[in-house]
């Protein structure tokens, strides 16, 4: 009998959706997959169980307890949580679901990091969800050790499986001039603009306010800026505050910008970094983000925060810019020496194609969490 595994993530993820293709297409019979994403049951990319979003508190509650009944009651072999960081109340209603069953925890990176700022009452319920987790996975060596620390449990398994970036790189090669140029012409952006995409997400960690503010401070030395802010997925209530804030900085200044809130293919996020000439990434906390990967390997010029630990990349040779903090005209100042040595700049980022391409093998993806599955299966783990 196949067994099942319940995947816990944001479906709009594409790194979601990549990791179950790449499961999908590794061929394991034994294991069926479906995926857990607020208020929708998902299978094989269809909906078997849905319920209508709402903004009323009261009948959110009773609808995600109504789907997480229903899911248990099919008995999930294994349920896998992706990116640990759900509204409190979510941890001790999806203890239902992981009452008989295995139980695997993914950190992604920034979700680890931001524990240490989290309510004390949340700290305790995901403290009690990891010692109940069978194995709990990171995404870098070092947050093996950061993991250790933060949550004081030296019993627990704990492996690495690092994520790969979710876009096929060759979709990235592919991209022609004509693409790209057409994209522009979407956009009505001009031949001499300079293409600036600032995170990657509507996540409030990301730092949106700050960069808009930096952004602004350029305007009357480079008149020539486009700027574009990714947020297909994320936080709703975030992303709102940001197109207030871009109308009120951006738009009655007239710096021309765009917010990208639907969903992208793999194509149009490969045109969207080749079309990019620097991408900004100032997040709070993060392990190794694709996006910015992706962009480092389709020759943006990407400023990163300091903070942020990318030894592996430094130490393989990989070029990109940083800052040393969210300081009032770090950011600004950066940018302007981007934008005034861009064409000097640009040909320090051909390191970067090689170094990236090293680290992309959702095939190794898939097969490391199958490998856990089936142990946890056979009780090796």
């Amino acid at each position: 009998m196949n067994k099942k595994v319940l995947i816990i993530g944001n479906y709009n993820s594409i790194y979601i959706r990549k990791l179950l293709e790449s499961l999908s297409r590794a061929g394991d019979v034994r294991l069926n997959f479906y995926v857990l994403s607020g208020l929708k049951y998902i299978h094989n990319g269809l909906e078997i169980y849905a319920l209508p979003e709402t903004k009323n508190s009261l009948r959110k509650l009773i609808n995600t307890r109504k789907i997480i009944d229903r899911v248990a009651a099919e008995h999930p072999d294994i349920v896998h949580i992706h990116y640990f960081n759900a509204p409190t109340i979510l941890y001790v209603m999806w203890s239902k679901l992981f009452r008989k069953g295995k139980l695997v925890v993914t950190f992604w990176g920034s979700d680890l990091y931001r524990i240490s700022g989290t309510p004390m009452i949340k700290k305790i319920i995901q403290k009690s969800v990891i010692k109940r987790a069978d194995v709990v996975t990171v995404t870098s060596e070092k947050m093996i050790d950061d993991f250790y620390k933060i949550f004081d449990v030296r019993d627990k398994k704990v492996f690495l499986t690092k994520f790969a970036v979710p876009i096929d790189l060759k979709v990235i090669d592919q991209v022609s001039m004509e693409e790209i140029e057409k994209f522009k012409k979407r956009f009505s952006i001009a031949a001499n603009n300079i293409v600036l995409t600032l995170g990657y997400s509507a996540d409030p960690g990301k730092n949106h306010m700050y960069m808009i503010d930096e952004v602004v401070k350029l305007y009357n030395t480079f008149k020539n800026i486009f700027v574009f802010l990714p947020m297909t997925y994320g936080n709703v209530e975030h992303r709102e505050k940001v197109k207030q804030y871009c109308e009120e900085k951006f738009k009655s200044r007239g710096i021309k910008y765009s917010i990208l809130e639907e969903q992208m293919s793999d194509r149009e996020v490969a045109v969207l970094r080749k079309a990019t000439d620097i991408m900004v990434n100032v997040q709070v906390s993060d392990a190794l983000s694709a996006s910015m990967q992706e962009s480092l390997y389709a020759g943006s010029i990407v400023i990163n925060g300091e903070w942020l630990d990318y030894s592996e990349l430094k130490r393989e040779g990989a070029y990109f810019e940083t800052i040393p903090r969210l300081g009032p005209g770090l950011l600004s100042s950066k940018i302007a020496y981007v934008i005034e040595n861009l064409y000097e700049l640009k040909e320090k980022t051909v390191v970067n194609k090689k170094i990236i391409a090293k680290r992309c093998d959702w095939e190794e993806v898939a097969n490391n969490f199958l490998t856990i599955y089936d142990n946890l299966l056979e009780g090796k783990i």
